[in-house]
């Protein structure tokens, strides 16, 4: 397994680049963010470790490029920062570690990471109508045509549609949809409803509401609101 380790500090990139190749890595470090972009049009990696505070620049670059390449994202920062963590989960980081930190938790979160992608790589298309979903690229296609969704919506929405035909409630969303990190709000959730359901009815799936309790997906049925 090929990892990309994001890393200006030396004195850090050095041991953890040792550490996990004696773990079975094959761990390639890049200083700051051309060189990254650089192994990233060279090399295909299964991981990539993310500091964000690279000299004056900032590491949160990386991340919308490694999630167009379905890269897993873990990142590193000695900022611990609620509102920086739910910042970097919401742009496609899926965890995320306050320096210092012990190599052996990073080792575990990183093998904790890679079993939730390959579970969803197993995963097979979802089909509902005139729609389905690729749960790996997180693509989702309404008649051939890639509708330019968030990872949320598209999160909310593969569970809805694995629940077809039945409520699916909001602690269901907010187990799958939110990180630990996140505050899942039922106004955040709302929010993502509403936007997802005005995109939707124009090809004819409706999101309907039952509140306080969860909503479930219809095609071409009623016009419910949140």
């Amino acid at each position: 397994m090929k990892v990309l380790l994001v890393e200006d500090e030396t004195d850090l990139a050095i041991p953890i680049s040792r550490f996990l190749s004696s773990a079975g890595w094959d761990c390639t470090v890049a200083k700051n963010l051309s060189s990254a972009l650089e192994f990233l049009e060279r090399e295909v990696f299964d991981m990539c470790v993310l500091d964000l505070f690279l000299g004056k620049e900032d590491g949160t670059k990386l991340i919308p490029v490694l999630s167009d390449k379905n890269i897993p994202i873990i990142v590193l920062t000695v900022v611990d920062d609620v509102s920086v963590k739910v910042k970097c989960l919401r742009m496609g980081a899926d965890d995320y570690m306050v320096k210092p930190f012990n190599p052996e938790e990073l080792l575990v979160r990183m093998e904790a990471v890679l079993r939730r992608v390959k579970n969803i790589s197993k995963s097979r298309t979802i089909v509902y109508e005139d729609m389905e979903i690729d749960p790996f690229s997180m693509t989702v296609r309404v008649k051939g045509e890639i509708l330019p969704l968030p990872k949320k919506q598209v999160m909310i929405l593969i569970k809805l549609l694995e629940n077809v035909g039945k409520v699916t409630s909001y602690e269901t969303l907010f187990s799958y949809a939110w990180s630990s990190y996140e505050d899942a709000s039922i106004d955040a959730l709302r929010t993502h409803v509403y936007n997802l359901r005005k995109i939707l009815r124009n090809y004819g799936f409706d999101i309907v509401s039952y509140p306080g309790i969860g909503y479930t997906l219809k095609y071409e049925n009623s016009k419910e609101s949140v």
